[in-house]
């Protein structure tokens, strides 16, 4: 038989309840109020961007795949075409797991001056393939490209209009879903926000490795057992002193963010945050206390968030069930219930619900069974 509590230990109990609630709550509230306190810090320290449409440069356009023949021809011809073209500029392809199929797609390219092609029967990796096509780039400005999404016309004139801002170091394409004549994802466009805002007050801190742009004097070789390597042209920008912007004019259209981020591509976007920040300390500690700070809180405390929810979950069940009231129970209810009842509240919450599961899975797979794998499989998405 259990030995019932004495009012001394359950006074502490519920105190101890009590404060782990708050505690969740306030976790929760800075996590959930980051776009405010983005907004508000754009406003308040806004740095203006020296664009200007008078500013043209040549580019070198990389392009790294792995059996990407089914998207490699559009990808070239959307990059070759007049509102993109810009004189002097030159496409280097590095193309690993080759088959025949491409190698007849590039010989239809046959621009010796505008387009060199490295071609490679068996893998190798995005890492490896990217080095290698940035150490034969001539032109200052660089531009890293996947093959599979597609772009807004005229975004590499838009990305390099960018750099005739000096303090300009990275400027990133904005991602948008596919319909981008509707609104888009309501995650996607949270994000995109928070990128403008910090775009405008100093730096922002994605990087999407579909379409961005840098300049060639602070590239810096991708150490080769990288998973992301957006994390690494983050931090090796703003330890360079330069800024990093997202540009609103540029844009690359992919699948909806809820059909992205399927259960093997949340584990390896937890796993990759961890491994960076287990292999890369030494590089992130040169961030500034500000950068680090802001680096740090978007992008490690959202991997607690699976924690503090189930940490909230038990609180408010407890309480629920310790104070026997109909009325909490009710109040409960009433809170939950409209948000399952209607659709997109309720698509939101089961994707949350989706996100924090894998987290939480590849946080035990990272810690007790020691999964610091760098592959992953590739998006298989409808051409």
């Amino acid at each position: 038989m259990v030995p019932a509590k004495t009012g001394e230990e359950e006074l502490k109990f519920n105190y101890m309840i009590i404060l782990l609630l708050v505690t969740c709550h306030c976790i929760l509230f800075l996590l959930l109020s980051y776009p405010v306190f983005a907004w508000i810090r754009s406003l308040l320290f806004r740095k203006s961007i020296l664009k200007s449409e008078l500013f043209i440069k040549p580019v070198s356009i990389l392009i790294a795949g792995y059996k990407e023949d089914i998207y490699l021809r559009d990808k070239i011809l959307s990059f070759l075409n007049n509102d993109e073209w810009i004189d002097g500029s030159e496409i280097i392809i590095v193309a690993s797991g080759a088959t025949d199929n491409t190698c007849r797609i590039l010989d239809e390219f046959n621009f010796p001056e505008k387009i060199t092609c490295l071609i490679f029967a068996g893998q190798m990796s995005k890492i490896e393939s990217v080095n290698m096509a940035a150490g034969l780039a001539r032109n200052e400005i660089l531009v890293f490209s996947d093959c599979r999404q597609k772009m807004k016309k005229k975004s590499v004139s838009n990305l390099v209009q960018n750099f005739n801002d000096p303090e300009i170091g990275t400027v990133v394409a904005t991602l948008e879903d596919p319909d981008h004549e509707g609104k888009g994802s309501f995650f996607r466009r949270i994000l995109n926000f928070i990128a403008f805002c910090e775009s405008r007050s100093g730096s922002s801190l994605n990087v999407y490795g579909a379409l961005y742009a840098q300049r060639k004097s602070i590239f810096r070789k991708f150490p080769p057992d990288i998973l992301f390597d957006d994390l690494f042209v983050v931090v090796s920008t703003l330890t360079q002193h330069k800024r990093l912007i997202q540009d609103k004019e540029s844009v690359i259209y992919d699948v909806h963010f809820d059909s992205y981020y399927k259960g093997e591509r949340i584990q390896r976007l937890a796993r990759g945050l961890l491994l960076f920040l287990m292999e890369q300390n030494k590089l992130i500690q040169k961030l500034k206390y500000n950068d680090l700070f802001r680096f740090l809180f978007f992008k490690y405390v959202k991997l607690i968030i699976p924690l503090v929810l189930l940490m909230l979950t038990y609180c408010c069940f407890f309480l629920v069930l310790r104070a026997h009231s109909y009325l909490s129970i009710i109040l409960f209810f009433s809170f939950l219930l409209p948000v399952l009842l209607i659709r997109k509240s309720r698509n939101i919450l089961f994707l949350i619900i989706r996100i924090n599961y894998h987290f939480m899975l590849m946080l035990f797979k990272f810690i007790f069974m020691h999964e610091r794998s760098t592959g992953w499989e590739k998006l298989e998405v409808e051409k």
